[in-house]
């Protein structure tokens, strides 16, 4: 495992990428957009939906209604959404105003072998990728991927700007240099945006059909507000033309007295979320004895969803299913031979999910932190899973009590325990069966 560069990684936010004002914003987009007709680039936003939850179809047509705004801007961004699980609904599809993928066909390795499982998020990423790639050939490296989770309740169309606008800025070609040297050479890029849950009011209000779209991290910034000083100017209404609400804009236009007030609204209807991806990154600044804990440690919120890479990256990625998707994302952008390019960081504004189910997960955990320490180790790999170490033998019960809001609970990891999951192999080696990929 060779170490990357020491600029391998590149953070980007929104007050660096955009500028202060309308103005500057004007300016930015207006290279980005230069950039993709210079080089004739195209961005694919891919929005994953799957099941059929009629709150989670909302949810897609809301933030698909949100995002259109990116493809109004930029002329070579194209919106769509993958649906996973046969035919899509008509509840899904009759409002949405954007191409629907699917159905996708079962993927297979193209040496044989059972097909793939049809469900999961990273079956469905390298289903839209093997769809890509027959429907749509051309130049992998002129063709942005982007994956969008659907279950958004607040969430910014900036969010997804900052993922393929510095590969944008940052391309090249023989005799075109790129338009903006900071992200030269960036193939990569991986969402970092703080997830927040929020109480149950705010979320129903955020569902409310009359919404018309997702809301955006003002939207939710001024609902708080509202509930704490409902006579004061909202907040969006204080600030600049053009500016994003990062924590910078809000200060400046707030003041710190107002900033403390906004500070004291918001924590009263939101906690944190991402629990697991913080105790992830807690464990890796623990840690740095090993270079890839390093190289991880350097993400702010490892298991945030949305990532973006060129489809020639994608295609070439051994990718773990469940919650491995985004660390082994990680670590091939990182340490796979072959595999060269910058990977931005998206220091972007915070977003909420449909709330989810509370329950105990500590098995889940357990079964996270192995994978992450055998990515991390080099010893998962497309064959069969390692065999157990020391510990429990096959037939044995590792009981353990997990404490919950209402007391503790037995749970017991059962072998094998814990399951390392095997990496799928890339889709360039994957067929989809009753035809080519």
């Amino acid at each position: 495992m060779l170490a990357p560069a020491a600029d391998k990684v590149v953070d980007v936010d929104l007050e660096t990428l955009l500028g202060r004002g309308a103005a500057a914003r004007a300016r930015t987009e207006n290279r980005i957009s230069a950039a993709m007709r210079r080089h004739g680039l195209r961005v694919h936003v891919i929005v994953l939906c799957h099941g059929h939850d009629p709150v989670r179809f909302a949810t897609t047509i809301r933030l698909c209604r949100a995002l259109a705004v990116l493809r109004e801007t930029f002329a070579g961004v194209e919106l769509a959404v993958s649906y996973q699980g046969g035919p899509a609904p008509a509840a899904l599809t009759a409002p949405l105003d954007v191409p629907v993928l699917g159905p996708h066909r079962p993927l297979a390795r193209a040496d044989g072998g059972a097909p793939l499982p049809d469900a999961g998020k990273s079956e469905h990423l390298l289903s839209c990728l093997a769809l890509l790639r027959a429907d749509q050939p051309g130049d992998g490296e002129r063709r942005f991927v982007v994956f969008v989770d659907s279950d958004y309740l607040v969430y910014d169309p900036e969010n997804v700007l900052a993922l393929f606008a510095p590969w944008a800025l940052g391309f090249s070609a023989p005799g075109v240099p790129c338009a903006d040297e900071r992200f030269a050479g960036v193939r990569f890029a991986k969402g970092g945006s703080l997830r927040l849950a929020v109480d149950t009011d705010l979320a129903k209000a955020a569902q409310d059909p009359e919404a018309g779209r997702t809301w955006g991290f003002a939207d939710l910034l001024d609902a708080a507000w509202a509930r704490r000083l409902p006579s004061a100017p909202r907040v969006a209404e204080r600030l600049p033309a053009g500016c994003a609400p990062t924590r910078t804009t809000l200060h400046e236009a707030l003041g710190p007295a107002g900033f403390a007030e906004l500070e004291a609204a918001v924590e009263q209807v939101t906690k944190h979320g991402g629990r697991s991806s913080r105790a992830l990154s807690l464990w890796l600044a623990s840690r740095r004895n090993h270079l890839a804990e390093h190289w991880l440690g350097r993400f702010s919120f490892l298991l945030h969803g949305d990532q973006g890479a060129t489809l020639a990256a994608w295609s070439a990625m051994e990718l773990a299913p469940g919650y491995g998707l985004e660390i082994s994302f990680l670590m091939n952008a990182l340490f796979r031979p072959g595999l060269h390019g910058r990977i931005a960081q998206a220091l972007a504004l915070p977003h909420a999910h449909l709330p989810k189910d509370e329950a105990d997960n500590f098995a889940l955990g357990v079964e996270l932190f192995t994978l992450l320490q055998h990515l991390v180790r080099g010893t998962t790999g497309s064959g069969p899973a390692p065999g157990p170490g020391p510990g429990p033998g096959p037939e044995e019960r590792w009981p353990y009590q997990a404490a919950t809001k209402l007391g503790y609970k037995p749970v017991v990891l059962t072998p094998p325990a814990p399951r390392v999951p095997a990496l799928y192999p890339p889709v360039s080696n994957l067929v989809a069966l009753g035809g080519t990929p």
